[in-house]
């Protein structure tokens, strides 16, 4: 990473009214050097960094222009720059790049969580690491892929102990939890029972209160943004939670229908296909799966047409964004740690479900069948497009 100091140094130099001689002489090295240091060509050796430092009175952050800590917005712009990055750059250098901010602003901790988020979102696009051996019964590919996911997560959970351990307690239970999703993809149940513990405790939300506090006050404005953006993320969490219960349903059939039928009436309720598709495609894959798994073609049928129609209107790229119904919380999105950008690449993202729906062989007696066979087409048709777009966009 290119480092400002020369621009600094000179700018500095000037300030004082000094030439490039006199500091070459405070420094004990040639004008040449000093000329090389403003310029850019060369860097001050680091050890004369303290020198330099006390020459300007300023320390030696301010020389380097480093403010250890990033606000929001740079937050996003980096972890933005880095999602791009995959399109035009080598596995190889995103990982230096990522590994750069991440020493840079390595007491950042809001930055830090968003960093794990980067490993953990992205994990299977980051470079190749060394197979220690292929159990029985596993491809090299597979043991491939559950080496780099290893090696990658645990590098994620470096820094959600670095900001359990140092960070504040916001952002350390926010650590905590993404820390156990991190060790349960990693197959480590215990580990994560240990964090989290093993019962559910009851709590009283917030955001309620804060919306009455806001409301007393007259703040009638504030009071909705709150009470918009609590119900539209306890809408995408009891989303997930009815997703995973359906994962669990093979064994009971009957409530596996009653869970997809509320979840589906949910979803239509509010509009997920247009609010957060995402939250809805993971609902449906997870139906389509158990209802494949046990023979229930018309539920079947009905969730994959609604997958292919929720994939085929799903934006190229994908943002969080409020609706008609969610009209106070845009400002809310914006201020979120990532601001509207979902933590992995639109394409990439969509390249995932539509994988889902194309290869698990529970789907293979339906291939040619009507009308899966229309659906499964057009399937492919829109995989197609997202390989070239993705081409296209990483020949810009």
């Amino acid at each position: 990473m290119d480092l400002p100091i020369g621009e600094e140094i000179a700018r500095r130099r000037k300030h004082r009214g000094v030439t490039q001689q006199e500091l070459a002489a405070f420094m004990n090295v040639s004008k040449a050097s000093v000329s090389k240091w403003e310029t850019g060509q060369t860097y001050p050796d680091i050890t004369s960094l303290p020198l330099l430092a006390a020459y300007f009175d300023c320390s030696v952050d301010e020389l380097l222009i480093l403010d250890s800590q990033l606000s929001p917005k740079e937050i996003q712009r980096i972890y933005q720059l880095l999602k791009d990055a995959f399109q035009t750059k080598t596995p190889t250098e995103v990982l230096a790049l990522a590994q750069s901010f991440t020493k840079r602003y390595y007491s950042c901790y809001p930055f830090l969580l968003q960093m794990g988020s980067f490993y953990l979102n992205h994990w299977d696009l980051l470079p190749d690491v060394p197979v220690e051996g292929v159990p029985k019964g596993q491809t090299y590919e597979d043991a491939l892929m559950e080496a780099k996911k290893n090696t990658y997560l645990k590098e994620a959970e470096t820094l959600y102990q670095r900001i359990m351990d140092q960070g504040d307690s916001e952002l350390a239970q926010q650590a905590k939890q993404i820390d156990a999703y991190c060790l349960l993809m990693r197959n480590k149940p215990e580990e994560v029972l240990a964090i989290l513990g093993t019962k559910t405790l009851s709590f009283l939300p917030s955001e309620p209160l804060i919306a009455a506090a806001f409301q007393q006050n007259n703040q009638l404005q504030q009071a909705e943004i709150v009470t918009q953006s609590a119900i539209y993320q306890y809408l995408i969490i009891f989303m997930s939670l009815l997703t995973n219960y359906l994962a669990m349903l093979t064994q009971d059939e009957e409530q596996l229908e009653k869970t997809y039928a509320r979840g589906l009436a949910l979803s239509e309720s509010f509009q997920l296909a247009e609010l957060h598709p995402l939250s809805l495609l993971n609902f449906l894959a997870a139906g389509m799966v158990s209802f494949a798994a046990l023979g229930k073609e018309s539920l079947l049928l009905q969730a994959l047409t609604l997958y292919v129609k929720t994939l085929e209107a799903t934006p190229e790229e994908i943002v969080l964004k409020g609706d008609d119904y969610f009209n106070s919380i845009d400002e809310w999105i914006s201020e979120l740690e990532l601001g509207s950008q979902i933590p992995r690449n639109s394409g990439s993202v969509k390249k995932q479900f539509l994988a889902i729906a194309q290869l698990p062989p529970l789907f293979e007696p339906y291939q040619e069948k009507p009308p899966f066979k229309e659906l499964f087409q057009r399937l492919s048709n829109l995989a197609e497009q997202v390989s070239n777009s993705q081409r296209s966009d990483s020949h810009e």
